[in-house]
């Protein structure tokens, strides 16, 4: 072979996008111009190229994967959506402290697929982004673990659990203290709803945030400054949840639970 496997998948986007296509199944050229929204003059001769290296093969109008091609694109398809989650908030995934997120959940990020990233209104600086409040209400299931707490939270809070959406909640030590000290009547009301579960966790976790619904997943990192910058990944995908909870039931096994303040 003139070039690496490697080359061969990454240095062409149409050829990596062939090659996840043809995973779904075997396709013909119209279906193959189609789908990737090419013409047949830029898309045949990479076809050749994936034949030469026997990595998809023609058989009568259809081109489908070798075993060889199946084994390859199969391994490199979590590559691929993982290098997709980063590649699309880079800056955000670059500049902060990713080293309290487990490594078996790092190395599933792809897990968070079509996520964006929220910033903060630079007008309102101080204030829960209104994108953030408008993704939490009517959730039925919210489950957060919070070493760096907005109070302006806590209202949400306590209304979603008067709608008896079942709430889990996990703060590091010293946001349970300001929020004991400094809210303590929204607090109680929260600790005597029989919907409502409530933890301490240790300090020293280097996440300000997740937060799991049963419609998003918001993830929130201090930078390598350890600073706290107001900008978040959010996400909608399924497995974005499901990732999302782990995490959550990952800080919740080392924390302790609380009935009273």
């Amino acid at each position: 072979m003139e070039s690496s496997l490697i080359d061969l998948v990454f240095r062409s986007e149409k050829r990596k996008n062939l090659l996840i296509m043809l995973d779904s199944g075997s396709k013909n050229i119209d279906e193959i111009k189609d789908e990737l929204d090419v013409t047949a003059t830029s898309i045949l001769p990479q076809i050749k190229k994936l034949i030469d290296n026997d990595l998809i093969v023609q058989e009568e109008k259809v081109y489908k994967l070798t075993v060889l091609g199946e084994f390859i694109i199969r391994k490199v398809k979590p590559l691929i959506s993982a290098l997709d989650v980063v590649e699309k908030s880079n800056h955000y995934w670059t500049g902060h402290d990713l080293n309290s997120i487990p490594r078996h959940l790092l190395e599933r990020i792809a897990e968070l697929g079509d996520c964006t990233m929220i910033e903060p209104d630079l007008n309102h600086i101080y204030e829960p982004s209104q994108k953030i409040i408008d993704s939490m209400a009517n959730s039925k299931r919210v489950a957060t673990f919070a070493s760096y707490f907005n109070p302006a939270y806590l209202p949400l809070y306590v209304e979603l659990g008067r709608k008896d959406a079942e709430l889990s909640l996990n703060f590091t030590q010293s946001v349970w203290d300001h929020l004991s000290n400094e809210h303590s009547k929204m607090l109680k009301e929260a600790i005597e709803m029989d919907n409502v579960s409530l933890y301490i966790s240790k300090e020293g976790i280097r996440i300000t945030e997740i937060t799991v619904t049963d419609k998003i997943m918001l993830l929130g990192l201090f930078d390598k400054n350890g600073k706290f910058d107001q900008q978040f990944i959010m996400s909608f995908e399924p497995s974005a949840l499901r990732w999302g909870q782990e995490l959550f039931d990952y800080f919740k096994r080392l924390s302790k639970q609380v009935n009273k303040i």
